[in-house]
């Protein structure tokens, strides 16, 4: 059995069940590297299955107590924010789970523990993890505690950056937005863009992300941010 004492700490929970844990962080490519390991199969795929619904209950909880004017669709439009893989993904990275991460001997070497799906991957099995070993009363405060940040700053947009940003464009007959990588550092396996977002003669914005889509939509966000159209 591995020790994640350091991860429990930051956690906050020690777990009964330290094979919950394990399981919440193993990847299926342990497993084959050609044989299978010790006869155990078990991987974090079932455990994300479950802490998606988690982790969309106690958020469908708050926003609801959180927002009792807004309607239904300004709900969801504020679930859908908090519960997409790109959150769990940096609640992932604050807790540096890339570091805990079991995987098989090539995917160490190429370096899929830093992949931002995989990282949110295993942080909704942690949190299936935290609910099967100590219920909702563990999972809760976990969930509430680490999606703070974004639970503060969560805002209903009508749609995602990029849309909102071609029907701004088309509605005052401009050219539609071309996005351009200006640059792409890092290692391969963990590549960093920075991308621009050009719109006629406007100025120009710029974004950095772990993907190209993630990067394209944060630039479209900071130019909407800059120009006014979204508050």
């Amino acid at each position: 059995m591995l020790s994640f004492k350091n991860l429990e700490q930051k956690i906050g929970y020690e777990f009964d069940n330290k094979n919950l844990l394990e399981q919440s962080l193993t990847h299926s490519s342990f497993h084959f590297n050609g044989r299978p390991k010790n006869g155990n199969l078990k991987n974090y795929e079932r455990m994300e299955f479950l802490g998606d619904r988690v982790l969309g209950l106690v958020i469908a909880e708050y926003l609801t107590s959180a927002y009792p004017n807004e309607d239904e669709g300004d709900l969801n439009l504020r679930f859908a924010q908090l519960v997409r893989k790109e959150s769990c993904t940096l609640v992932a990275e604050q807790l540096n789970l890339n570091e805990y991460v079991i995987l098989g001997t090539n995917e160490i070497k190429s370096g899929l523990n830093k992949n931002p799906t995989i990282l949110g991957d295993v942080c909704e099995a942690l949190i299936a993890a935290l609910f099967l070993d100590g219920g909702m009363a563990v999972a809760k405060p976990f969930i509430l505690g680490k999606w703070k940040n974004q639970l503060e700053t969560n805002v209903p947009h009508k749609q995602d950056a990029k849309t909102a940003l071609q029907e701004w464009a088309q509605k005052l007959k401009l050219p539609l937005p071309q996005y351009k990588v200006i640059e792409t550092s890092g290692p391969a396996h963990a590549p960093i863009f920075t991308i621009e977002v050009i719109i006629d003669k406007r100025e120009n914005a710029f974004a950095v992300g772990n993907s190209k889509r993630i990067a394209e939509q944060k630039a479209a966000t900071a130019f909407l941010l800059r120009e006014k159209i979204w508050n």
